[in-house]
């Protein structure tokens, strides 16, 4: 049996999208099978494959916590998206793709496959294919775990190909699939999301901003005299829950949070992790979703706004490296931000040297005069995000 039928590549072809596609090598297959039969340029804008961790860095913008993970594949997606929306806008416009932005927008496909296979010498981990695909709609992923020396890598990249080409099917609702032959103990492990109206408006920036009280959606727009704990909240843990209580006794005022789906050098927050993330918050918790990398971008957001940080990130606000090494532009970025009225409450943070607090940094006076210090005696916790994500397995459902 053909293991790519032309029938089925052509159901791929029929479909109004053009996809840019990434994979780590593994999943490599799949495009030289959408290009083997005719039409294949009307499907297929960019095929690109970051097959060194160097590569996979630069199309990622930064280094990935896991190199094969469910995350990462999620990641490579939404950048194979970002660059097809940009293929559709700029320069000479595909064929396949509409004449308008917003058409253009639904037509755009991002779709990407890290995998770790067999190779030579045998790899110490276990064998492993995860494949995501992004929309402006709609994130979907699947992994898959082998039984490792089962197959030779030509059989596992013909899989990896094949779990690709089945994920761009599924996220354009095609209802043909290519059969997998799977063993008894292997199952595939898939998640998706699919966006509400105002999530796919901040990823195509449309807006700028959206928040929910409990799971109920609230109204955008400038957001005055607030208290906001900006955060990646990856996971919310009981440290991020005492400093909101602290924060709240000292400020006299409910802290609202805040997660922005863009942010420096890494691709935007894709919809599994938006729900994911969203669902940490209790139906008491008002949670905002913005595209406000920095704090100039929040201030003109949150007004009037306390922004409750640690010590890292204010440490962060006064490096003039993010500000292209310019402390001009810092200091007209601080001054911005103190004009809109808005201040920072200052946490301590565990370090390797220490628990460091406000006290001990080298701010900007302008800085330092919006800033308000909590003592180590008032908070201190020294959990780490980093370290509860490595201890938690992936979440996804078996399908």
């Amino acid at each position: 049996m053909d293991p790519f039928p032309e029938t089925f590549i052509r159901t791929l072809h029929d479909q109004p999208w053009q996809v840019v596609l990434a994979a780590t090598g593994g999943g490599s297959r799949a495009i030289a099978e959408l290009l083997a039969v005719p039409g294949g340029s009307l499907i297929l804008a960019e095929a690109v494959v970051p097959y060194s961790t160097a590569a996979l860095t630069d199309w990622l913008g930064s280094p990935p916590e896991q190199f094969c993970s469910a995350q990462t594949a999620r990641s490579m997606a939404m950048q194979a998206f970002l660059r097809m929306r940009k293929l559709a806008t700029t320069g000479d416009r595909p064929s396949r793709l509409r004449s308008n932005e917003n058409e253009s927008s639904q037509s755009a496909v991002g779709l990407a496959c890290t995998a770790s296979l067999a190779s030579e010498p045998p790899k110490r981990g276990p064998h492993r294919i995860h494949v995501a695909c992004q929309t402006a709609t709609l994130t979907a992923c699947a992994s898959l775990e082998l039984k490792k020396g089962y197959r030779t890598r030509a059989v596992e990249e013909q899989l990896a190909a094949q779990l690709l080409l089945n994920q761009l099917a599924i996220a354009g609702a095609t209802p043909a699939r290519l059969p997998l032959e799977l063993l008894p103990e292997e199952q595939i492990k898939a998640s998706h999301a699919a966006a509400p109206a105002a999530w796919t408006d901040l990823l195509l920036d449309r807006r700028r901003l959206t928040g929910q009280r409990g799971s109920t959606p609230t109204a955008g727009g400038p957001v005055p005299a607030s208290a906001i704990f900006p955060g990646a909240f990856h996971p919310l843990h009981a440290g991020h829950l005492k400093i909101a209580e602290v924060a709240e006794a000292i400020l006299g005022q409910r802290v609202e949070y805040e997660i922005s789906l863009e942010n420096v050098d890494k691709p935007p927050l894709d919809f599994i992790e938006l729900t994911s993330r969203a669902g940490q918050f209790g139906e008491e918790s008002t949670l905002w979703f913005t595209r406000s990398a920095t704090f100039l971008e929040k201030s003109r957001l949150f007004p009037q706004a306390t922004f409750v940080v640690g010590v890292d990130t204010v440490q962060r606000i006064a490096d003039a490296r993010y500000y292209g090494d310019e402390p001009a532009r810092r200091d007209a970025a601080v001054a911005e931000i103190a004009a809109a009225g808005c201040r920072f409450l200052v946490f301590g943070r565990a370090s390797a040297d220490g628990f460091r607090t406000l006290r001990e940094l080298d701010l900007p006076p302008a800085l330092r005069a919006h800033c308000r210090e909590v003592s180590a005696e008032q908070f201190r916790a020294d959990i780490s995000s980093s370290s509860l994500r490595r201890a938690a397995p992936e979440d996804a459902e078996e399908t």
